[in-house]
């Protein structure tokens, strides 16, 4: 009889990335082997499932049905991939949620109450909340049995001094919660196992860690804490993204609100879906695209994204007293050479040297041997923590 295994649901707008784990071998400290690993995403308007098994073959299989209706497409990662492969009976399912608020700190087993304390956090992660949430409602419904737990971006950053969460804002608001969070927290977390045996003591050093996609964030680490992140309140703050602005100047949107009499869903709108590199190209926030094009436009777009991040590591350079290494992670930190590029020649004076070739192999190590700040790009396993933080609380 196959062992117990434990499934882990990434539940996103834009994809449904999951993985499945021999239950024991999620006890750590090392991230665990994936029997499987995968996502269904859009391709061509269909819901297109792509997935790696243990050996690293990799499959694919597209549906006629659209991408986005979160119960088809778990019933149909169980029904179609899970089940028929004969793995051992799933006994718990883990699930990737944004935001934690003030409350959740830690991974926690999702009960009726907690799955309503969650829902009212929707409007902090607008884009990212409700996709979570409904993978919580359709594995329930398909294993209504089986423990469901949340593991939280923002519970990394819980680490953070209370002078790093605050705002200038005054003091009733702040403690009502009104502060900064910080996301992208299970990615970092998986960086934190990642990164001893490549760094040995630096890795509990300075180090800043950007990851770099869709959505993107940086995070600076001493003692393979967070001490300082860029994003904040929502996911919305900090660098320039792929369609989110970034950080920008609030007395902007209070003059689109009094004097271009846009409302408040306009303005959400436009930060959230038609700024970063989609608004300053006019072209796509994919920068797949904007690399391949030669319009000038795009070259801005890209620039102004690369001196974005450059902006933000040298800040938390500053705020966790130094750089000892640097590390790439996400879709565009594992997978542009060209931003890799830019940022580390940008950064030369704090010590990086990059090389060029290794850089445009894409090696783990982009930096000379010499450097003496090594930069790395490394992909991240969010899937991997969340099941050790999940068999952990089941523990």
């Amino acid at each position: 009889m196959s062992s117990p295994t434990l499934l882990c649901l990434n539940t996103g707008s834009a994809s449904l990335k999951f993985a499945l784990f021999p239950l024991d071998s999620c006890h750590g400290p090392l991230l665990p082997e994936a029997l499987l690993r995968g996502e269904i995403d859009n391709h061509d308007g269909q819901a297109t499932l792509r997935w790696t098994d243990a050996q690293g073959q990799r499959h694919q299989a597209a549906s006629a049905q659209p991408r986005g209706d979160i119960q088809a497409e778990v019933d149909a990662l169980l029904d179609t991939l899970i089940k028929p492969a004969g793995f051992g009976t799933i006994a718990a399912v883990a699930h990737r949620i944004v935001h934690g608020g003030t409350r959740f700190t830690r991974a926690h087993r999702i009960t009726p109450e907690v799955r309503g304390a969650l829902d009212a956090l929707r409007s902090l992660a607008p884009l990212h909340q409700g996709p979570g949430l409904a993978g919580v409602d359709a594995a329930t419904a398909r294993l209504p049995e089986v423990p469901q737990i949340a593991c939280f971006d923002t519970a990394f950053h819980a680490t953070q001094s209370d002078l790093s969460r605050r705002y200038a804002i005054a003091r009733p608001w702040h403690d009502k919660g009104f502060k900064r969070y910080g996301f992208h927290g299970l990615s970092y977390d998986a960086l934190t196992h990642k990164l001893p045996p490549l760094l040995g003591e630096r890795a509990r050093g300075a180090v800043v860690v950007a990851h770099l996609g869709g959505g993107s964030s940086l995070c600076g680490l001493r003692q393979l804490r967070s001490v300082a992140t860029t994003m904040g309140f929502t996911a919305l703050d900090g660098v320039m993204m792929s369609t989110r602005s970034g950080a920008i100047d609030p007395g902007l949107v209070l003059h689109w609100i009094t004097e271009e009499h846009l409302d408040a869903r306009q303005v959400t709108d436009m930060l959230y879906h038609d700024s970063g590199l989609k608004g300053v190209s006019g072209i796509s926030g994919d920068l797949r695209t904007l690399e391949a094009s030669t319009d000038p436009r795009a070259e801005e777009a890209i620039a102004l994204f690369a001196a974005s991040v450059v902006h933000h590591i040298g800040a938390l350079a500053a705020d966790i007293g130094g750089l000892d290494a640097l590390v790439f992670t996400g879709g565009i930190g594992t997978h542009s050479a060209r931003v890799r590029q830019e940022v580390c020649n940008a950064l030369a004076w704090l010590g990086l040297r990059l090389d060029p070739l290794a850089n445009a192999a894409g090696q783990p190590c982009i930096t000379h041997g010499d450097s003496p700040v090594p930069a790395y790009a490394l992909p991240t396993d969010e899937e991997g923590v969340m099941a050790l933080q999940a068999v952990a609380l089941l523990d």
